[in-house]
């Protein structure tokens, strides 16, 4: 085989890009490395970029004798693959930042749930604790809606006494709720 014909021989230039791939690897490798480390201070990462610019320069290999200024090539490789792994991970804490707060809101709903249901229990407890009149009288005018004197006249009652019985059910409700509010409170985390 002649001289011209082994330069036209495509193995003959897949052996020279291959030559010229190994030969920016050894001269560029450390210095990328060290470029890298010094914007993202993360070994593992600094790896996993190196390996993504050298597997890029494979890729477009045969282009290499194209390319004038090689260094600045590489630099400029190097420096978009720091940025786009530096977007990624905002993207990636924003999306655990959106989801954490998701979840806090859905807890604090929760909890927010359960302390209403506990505070409504609460108070359902104290309206059972109330004597007998003294409930029924608290029952017509808060659930029903009944003014005092429809009170009174549907339990036979004075406007005095269903009065009074008002006002001792809600100091009664009030301070039973002040007691085992502190109480679930003091639970709470």
């Amino acid at each position: 085989m002649s001289a011209p014909d082994a330069y036209n021989d495509p193995s003959h230039h897949e052996d020279v890009q291959e030559q010229l791939f190994r030969e920016l690897f050894r001269e560029y490798e450390h210095r990328l490395y060290v470029f890298i480390m010094k914007i993202l201070r993360s070994d593992a990462t600094a790896k996993d970029i190196l390996q993504d610019v050298f597997l890029k320069l494979w890729t477009i290999r045969h282009q290499l004798p194209e390319i004038e200024n090689i260094n600045a090539f590489l630099y400029k490789l190097t420096e978009n693959r720091v940025y786009d792994h530096l977007r990624a991970a905002a993207t990636r804490k924003n999306h655990r930042q959106k989801l954490w707060d998701q979840l806090q809101s859905a807890v604090n709903g929760e909890e927010d749930k359960l302390e209403k249901k506990e505070f409504h229990s609460i108070i359902r407890d104290a309206i059972r604790n109330l004597p007998p009149q003294r409930r029924a009288v608290y029952l017509l005018n808060k659930d029903e809606g009944l003014k005092q004197k429809e009170i009174a006249e549907k339990l036979q009652l004075s406007p005095n006494t269903v009065r009074n019985h008002l006002a001792e059910a809600i100091r009664q409700i009030g301070t039973y709720v002040k007691k085992n509010i502190s109480t679930f409170l003091s639970i709470l985390p």
